[in-house]
């Protein structure tokens, strides 16, 4: 009967996250609470256009079929939200990618932040570069690229490990602001002295909604933070009817 209880709880718990998400599609936005890694991202684009520069972004090397993809696709809506404000400002990002699955998908939306701006002739591919298939030579490549071009802002979002730590510090012999999420403990913990901002964990996964505000990615963080939150109460109900039960 308590099982029964607890599933019924869980249903319903489905079930009010689906309503969410639909009824999510209309009405007022909603909100989220403030994250600063995330909060000074679009602004750096700009400085950034100010200093006569570029950005790069390093999305890792996860691939889109394995245990990383999450962080990786994590790491595109980054990539989505960035493009434009950079197009906007008249800036081309560099893009390294660790895993050739990436590739063609950064490029393409890319490609179509330039279109959306009728300016696909100013679309370069070359700005999007598979640098190694390896964690640490990929890294390495990552960091050649900060220290030796036209590097203003360091964004590191998606599938590292400690190698990251060659990528921080070419940003931090040039003192260039850094920002990054990652949801690898040993990629945080390199991370977490070397960057202005951090996301850590799940907040790598709410880099949609806070990067690009769009509602899907908006309903979707709201919704996930109600399941959270009904799985913890599941977790404690259950542990409370082994207590009563012994």
């Amino acid at each position: 009967m308590h099982v029964g209880a607890i599933l019924l709880l869980i249903l319903s718990g489905l079930v009010l996250v689906m309503l969410l998400i639909l009824l999510g599609q209309k009405g007022p936005r909603p909100t989220i609470r403030p994250l600063p890694a995330f909060q000074d991202l679009r602004d750096e684009v700009g400085r950034a256009a100010e200093r006569g520069g570029t950005i790069h972004i390093a999305l890792g090397g996860g691939r889109l079929n394995g245990e990383d993809a999450v962080s990786s696709l994590a790491g595109l809506q980054i990539v989505e939200a960035l493009a434009g404000v950079a197009i906007s400002y008249s800036v081309q990002p560099i893009i390294t990618v660790g895993d050739s699955t990436l590739l063609p998908l950064v490029q393409d939306i890319l490609r179509r932040a330039y279109e959306r701006r009728d300016l696909t002739e100013r679309y370069d591919p070359g700005r999007v570069r598979f640098v190694a298939p390896s964690p640490v030579a990929y890294a390495a490549g990552a960091a050649n690229v900060v220290a030796t071009e036209n590097v203003t802002t360091n964004v590191m979002v998606g599938a590292f490990g400690a190698e990251v730590s060659l990528i921080t510090d070419a940003g931090a012999r040039r003192d260039l602001p850094q920002l990054a999420a990652a949801a690898a403990p040993r990629a945080i913990g390199t991370l977490y002295p070397t960057t202005d901002h951090l996301a850590v964990g799940e907040e790598l996964y709410a880099a949609g909604a806070y990067t690009t505000g769009e509602r899907r990615y908006l309903v979707s963080l709201v919704a996930q933070d109600v399941l959270r939150v009904i799985l913890v109460l599941v977790i404690l109900g259950m542990a409370v009817l082994a207590f009563v039960g012994s």
